[in-house]
Formats: structure tokens, C-alpha cells, sequence
């Protein structure tokens, strides 16, 4: 988990020393710095409160909770943005789901119906920080032991994201944390209600983020963007 927490760390630096972007500092929260004490509790807590294991090489994940960070780029062609904000990595993990109610407008006093309490399974742990575009991603809810599935939350629907919890955030990284980044890493082969807002964030994505990250190579997302066009 050191590794996440590292490669965050060298993206947020990239973010800042790009002239190419304008950056909302505004609540920037940083890595938090976490006792070794506090962070035995919180794992007990985990075990207690959620009848969740996490080791103690994971519990650094921990410290993302609460971060946020946001960049965007403005012209009279596109806008694009993309950046994060991490919920209570806690949280996600304990917590009562709620989050997806709305969209069935359902209040948190009502009982859920039969056919929607897979959506009880999940909690967000990411999402965009610019603006609540109602994407999120997820942990899926149903081991005993850290970490979860990762799921893609859109609106009323979600899908898988097969990739390990380091995989996911080195994708996260190496998409610059775009708007709708999860859709270049999900499986095509399915239903996808909001196929034709996915394929508009990819193609402003392949088309610009070249030019605002000349260092990166985007050679993976061109492809995928090629793909499911």
C-alpha cells in the first residue's frame, strides 16, 4: 500500500508543476498522517464494527481518506478535468450503503426493495472531486478480508473493474484520473446504459490529454477508445 500512497504522492506533484492546467487548491486535503496506534485501533474497529481482516501492510490506505485533489483545462474547443476525492476509507468499509438511493429515490427510512439490495453491497471510496457527476467506485462488499472487489458505480448501474487494489490506482494514475477514466478498464461485452456519455468523456480524453501530459503515454487508452468505438 506504500506504493499507492507514493504514486498519488508523485502525481499530485505533476499536477501542481503543470503550467498547462488550473488547479482548485481549495480543501486540497493531503495524505493524512496516522499513528501507529490510531491505526491498530481502526484495524480493530474494522474486525469489530464490519467483520472485516485487514493487514497491517494495507492499513496505509487508511491515510487516503478524505484527499482530494482537482485540475481542469478550459478552451474554447473542450473542457475536460479529472483529480479525486477519497471518501473515509473506513467508512466505505463499514458504513451502512446509501449513496445509490437516490437515484431509485428511495429515503434512507424505507426498506429496500428485494431486487435492489445488491446496491446494499456496495460503499464508494473514490470519485471525481470537481463536481458530483454521480460516477463512483466501489468496494464490493461480500469477504471477510481486505480487499474487496472494486466495482464502477454510473448512476443506477454498475459493472466490475477486474483489477487488484494496486492495479486500480496505478490505472487511476496512468489516466490522469480523468472524468470517466474506470470506462477504458471496464468489460465493453455487456449492456451499458450510458454507453454515449462514456464514449464522449474517451474521446475528449485520448484527444487532449496528449497534449496537457506530453511525458505520458496513452497508447492503452487510444487502443481500448478504438475498440469500442
Amino acid at each position: 500500500m506504500n506504493h499507492i500512497l507514493k504514486i498519488i504522492k508523485e502525481f499530485r506533484e505533476q499536477i501542481k508543476s503543470n503550467s498547462k492546467l488550473e488547479i482548485d487548491t481549495t480543501n486540497w486535503n493531503d495524505i493524512i498522517d496516522i499513528s501507529d496506534s490510531s491505526m491498530g485501533w481502526t484495524l480493530e474497529d474494522l474486525k469489530t464494527i464490519a467483520n472485516l481482516e485487514m493487514e497491517k501492510k494495507d492499513a496505509p490506505i487508511l491515510k487516503l481518506s478524505g484527499m482530494k485533489l482537482i485540475w481542469e483545462s478550459n478552451t474554447d474547443d473542450y473542457t475536460i478535468y479529472g483529480g479525486f476525492y477519497f471518501n473515509g476509507i473506513f467508512e466505505a468499509l463499514a458504513n451502512p450503503s446509501t449513496f445509490w438511493k437516490i437515484d431509485f429515490s428511495l429515503s434512507n427510512d424505507v426498506p429496500v426493495p428485494e431486487h435492489l439490495k445488491h446496491f446494499e453491497t456496495l460503499n464508494w471510496f473514490e470519485k471525481q472531486g470537481r463536481s458530483d457527476d454521480w460516477r463512483y467506485s466501489c468496494f464490493k462488499r461480500e469477504t471477510k478480508k481486505f480487499p474487496p472487489k472494486i466495482v464502477f458505480f454510473d448512476k443506477n448501474w454498475y459493472c466490475s473493474i477486474n483489477l487488484s487494489i494496486e492495479e486500480y490506482f496505478e490505472a487511476m494514475i496512468s489516466s490522469c484520473a480523468v472524468k470517466g477514466w474506470q470506462y477504458f478498464f471496464i468489460d465493453w461485452n455487456q449492456n451499458i446504459p450510458h454507453k454515449s456519455i462514456a464514449l464522449d468523456d474517451m474521446e475528449i480524453a485520448i484527444r487532449v490529454l496528449p497534449e496537457l501530459f506530453p511525458e505520458k503515454d496513452f497508447s492503452y487508452h487510444i487502443n481500448i477508445y478504438n475498440q469500442v468505438k
